[in-house]
């Protein structure tokens, strides 16, 4: 039997007198895991472990580990939320030297290893730590933490959950001795309405600091500005008293002063199904049944899949031998894959990473201000706007006005670009994003469009919107995780509006540039993602009303204007689709190939030529244009040398053949 008792605390220092605190809080908890070795229950441990506030902060819990247990301790395992950069955080067993986690100190799993570990994309990581020999004793154990120290953006740490491993791997803790706390169980560290009401004007008003540093200069930006206005987001992703006092002190303000604001974020009557460490709108498996209200929630780091192969029994299911059912029907353009219930092996960014870091106030000044892009968010009166049902036309002005305020400034300095522009354009996005989550859960838009947002916010916070370069001076210092992001949030618009089936042109996703994005992640990363590249191919599939023929040059069916087959022979594309087995390769090819010309034969030959045309065209990139266009026929040779059946290849020729003639005439 395995004893854990809960031990967690804050120590001052990891030396000197930390050591004597330590050796007592073990002799303490020696007497306590002795009780319990014999007891039939067991303590449980509360997670995750709030490691947050000044540097050189640390926690401890105590493992008890009996006498009967003979395997060997060769590692620990931890999975870690918000893990920013290497040397962030250090580790400790008992007495044992304290190990800084980096990628060469922990051996980081996936899929955050292939987007650069810890100081990459993904903050919340899964990593083993070897751990000495002899290190790890039966009964009492000390395994502490230590927040070494800030870069300027971080304050702190979660452990969402630990293990010791034997030399096989297998876990020597049961996971019935973990639990998670309840954020309905935790109390306002103020009940009056007096300590409520000063939170809820500092939450507004308080002159801040511009992070933790020594001598950080005052901002001008309050925490109403790059949060939601009333502080929602905190209560919705139930972020702790612990927390907001931390960061608040982070801020330059005093203790009294954090949990004065805890206090009103405690106050507030919202919903409140988030955590910190589960990315927004995360797809998975039974998201649509919970409330709209917690779809923002979303499905939880446990539907963060750990391959992406593990997406294809989402997308195909299986027969009764357990065979993939790949059919036409899988990718029939008239029917409806939801991506919100696709779980994905590719975490979308948590809410910490939706927050801007210089709010454009501070980046922009008095340009900012007197722009179109703040004063429709600052001077329009919502509620009017949104019970005149007037939300998509809001989201569109408001769009408009961030390209029309950060144009000419591309124009003019985005030709030098450093890590700190970059941050500047950067945050102007993510303003845009979070002030959008905030009036959508305001007023309640997520329910009126059957879980949709009605813009296209979400795509144009990559910062390959605003042109930050794949390079050291993109997000993150490095090219790969500014490919990240550019995947996250064109993902996030996926799932947040992929179309339904009402595309216009281009919007509200552009299939073929966000192919283009999941390739250059690949080429970065080298992990091809399969399955997350055939959710995009099929939505893109499924992107025009099937009412809709391609005589509707804006929404109807044009597969000159989309993703085609040839992707799935294309050898620039090989590379994406390496993982799959070729016999499951082909069934795939063969099925979309199915499926599109089913769809397009459809239509007569003629309605696919119109007068204007050519002149309102999409131009695609370059690059892409192998796996778009509609001219699938091209192709005709590799399909057959990729073991699609012969007749099916002889009908796409034939089609071919008649629209060659037609394009003749029409001189296209």
């Amino acid at each position: 039997m395995v004893c854990i008792f809960e031990g967690a605390a804050k120590h001052p220092n990891a030396s000197g007198g930390g050591a004597f605190y330590r050796l007592l809080f073990a002799t303490f908890a020696f007497f306590v895991c002795s009780a319990k070795l014999g007891a039939s229950s067991q303590s449980l441990i509360k997670l995750p472990i709030e490691v947050t506030g000044e540097n050189g902060t640390t926690e401890s819990v105590v493992v008890c580990i009996p006498g009967d247990d003979t395997r060997p301790v060769r590692s620990l395992w931890l999975q870690i939320h918000g893990l920013e950069y290497a040397g962030m955080v250090s580790v400790r067993v008992n007495e044992s030297a304290w190990v800084s986690l980096n990628n060469d100190s922990a051996t980081v799993a996936e899929p955050g290893r292939s987007y650069g570990g810890i100081g990459g994309g993904m903050t919340t990581l899964k990593l083993t730590v070897p751990i000495p020999a002899g290190t790890v004793d039966n009964g009492p154990n000390m395994l502490t933490f230590r927040f070494n120290g800030t870069n300027g953006v971080a304050s702190g740490f979660r452990i969402l959950a630990f293990n010791f491993l034997d030399s096989d791997g297998r876990a020597l803790l049961p996971e019935n001795t973990f639990v998670e706390e309840d954020p309905n169980s935790w109390e306002p560290p103020f009940r009056d309405a007096a300590n409520r009401a000063a939170g809820r004007s500092l939450w507004q008003n308080a002159p801040l600091a511009a992070n933790g540093l020594p001598n950080a200069p005052p901002i001008r930006a309050h925490c109403s500005d790059c949060h939601a206005q009333d502080g929602r987001d905190l209560k919705y992703f139930n972020f702790s008293n612990a927390s907001i006092v931390a960061r608040s002190r982070f801020h330059g303000l005093s203790e009294l002063q954090g949990r004065q604001i805890a206090s009103y974020i405690r106050s507030l009557a919202l919903p409140n199904p988030g955590r910190p460490w589960n990315p927004p709108y995360q797809p998975g498996p039974g998201l649509d049944s919970q409330p709209v209200a917690s779809w923002a929630a979303g499905a939880g780091l446990k539907w963060v899949l750990d391959s992406d192969l593990d997406t294809l029994p989402f997308l195909f299911g299986k027969d009764r031998a357990g065979v993939f059912a790949i059919v036409p029907a899988n990718f029939t353009p008239n029917s409806n894959l939801n991506p919100r219930e696709i779980p994905i092996a590719f975490s979308l960014p948590d809410w910490n990473h939706w927050l801007p870091r210089v709010h454009p106030v501070d980046a922009w000044g008095t340009h900012f201000e007197s722009s179109a892009f703040a004063q429709l968010y600052a001077a329009s009166d919502y509620a009017k706007v949104m019970a005149a049902g007037d939300a998509a036309s809001f989201f569109d002005r408001w769009s408009k006005s961030r390209s029309q305020f950060l144009a000419p400034r591309l124009t003019a300095e985005s030709k030098k670009w450093s890590p700190e522009l970059a941050e500047r354009f950067y945050a102007a996005e993510l303003w845009q994003l979070v002030k959008t989550w905030e009036i959508t859960q305001e007023f309640s838009l997520e329910g009126r469009g059957l879980r949709t947002w009605p813009d296209t916010i979400p795509a144009a916070t990559a910062p390959a919107a605003v042109n930050i370069p794949d390079s050291a001076n993109g997000m993150g210092g490095s090219a790969l995780t500014n490919e990240y992001f550019n995947n996250a949030w064109y993902e996030l618009q996926v799932v947040v509006n992929s179309g339904d089936h009402r595309h216009q042109r281009r919007l509200p996703v552009d299939w073929v540039y966000l192919a283009g994005r999941l390739q250059n992640l690949e080429r970065l990363s080298n992990r091809p993602e399969p399955g997350r590249l055939l959710i995009t191919v099929i939505k893109a599939m499924q992107s025009s009303d099937p009412n809709i023929g391609p005589e509707n040059i804006d929404k109807g069916w044009r597969p000159d204007q989309n993703l085609d087959p040839r992707i799935m022979v294309d050898k620039a594309w090989a590379p994406m689709f390496a993982p799959l087995r070729s016999d499951m390769k082909q069934a795939i090819t063969e099925a979309l190939l199915s499926a599109w010309l089913d769809k397009t034969l459809q239509y007569p030959p003629a309605s696919y030529f119109r007068l204007g045309l050519l002149a309102s065209s999409y131009a695609r990139p370059t690059d892409l244009r192998d796996i778009s266009g509609g001219r699938a026929w091209e192709a005709a040779a590799e399909f057959r040398a990729a073991g699609v059946r012969g007749r099916l290849v002889d009908r796409l020729e034939e089609w071919g053949r008649k629209y060659n003639d037609l394009a003749g005439l029409f001189h296209y």
